[in-house]
């Protein structure tokens, strides 16, 4: 799957979840907030262009790099030895040479589902964390501009669906279609250029 469809993915779940009240609404509806008092989001653009995103995708990435390096150095030995283990004849040696290969086999096998868990809790940290920065800006960002709610645009994307996924394309058009909560939203409501720039200009002058 590539970063490009890893980005859709988190950006569509994350629309359930990111409906951000900054103030308190007391007892009024957003049916009830003025117009210019609510702003939109695009949460796949934000996503893409945030250099902290950046930042993550190759931290995680030298991590994959080096446990596949790691992955076939510790194939290639335990291959060396089954080799030899088929190049002996029966005896005593060959008998603990079995045991070591079955070993090493084992130890392989646990180091790799090892290194999957940390992968994914590497790119798990990456999202929460990703996440968090983005509703910490908005808040501010919202604050200062004036806004009282600020919703994910979730209608900007198209409607897509996935072969890889043990779901009916139909049922997975009309899931789409029943999750979307905006139909229209004018530009002038949309602060995602702002929140971007913000964001990066931030992480810029971090130490």
């Amino acid at each position: 799957m590539s970063n490009r469809q890893s980005i859709a993915i988190v950006a569509a779940a994350l629309v359930i979840s990111m409906a951000v009240v900054l103030r308190p609404l007391e007892a009024r509806g957003p049916a009830m907030i003025a117009a210019e008092r609510i702003a939109t989001v695009d949460m796949g653009k934000v996503l893409d262009r945030l250099n902290e995103a950046a930042e993550w995708d190759m931290k995680i990435d030298r991590l994959s790099a080096n446990i596949g390096q790691e992955f076939q150095r510790r194939q290639e030995a335990l291959q060396s030895r089954i080799a030899e283990l088929r190049e002996m004849p029966e005896s005593d040696d060959s008998a603990a040479l079995r045991e070591e290969v079955a070993l090493m086999r084992l130890r392989f096998e646990e180091w790799g589902r090892l290194k999957q868990l940390e992968l994914d809790r590497e790119r798990s940290l990456k999202w929460q964390t990703l996440y968090r920065a983005i509703r910490e800006e908005v808040a501010r960002l919202a604050q200062s501009e004036g806004f009282e709610l600020v919703v994910v645009n979730d209608g900007v994307g198209p409607i897509s669906v996935s072969r890889e996924l043990e779901m009916s394309q139909e049922r997975q058009v009309r899931m789409q279609i029943e999750g979307r909560q905006i139909l229209f939203a004018a530009d002038a409501t949309d602060i995602t250029e702002q929140l971007v720039v913000r964001m990066n200009n931030a992480r810029a002058v971090r130490p």
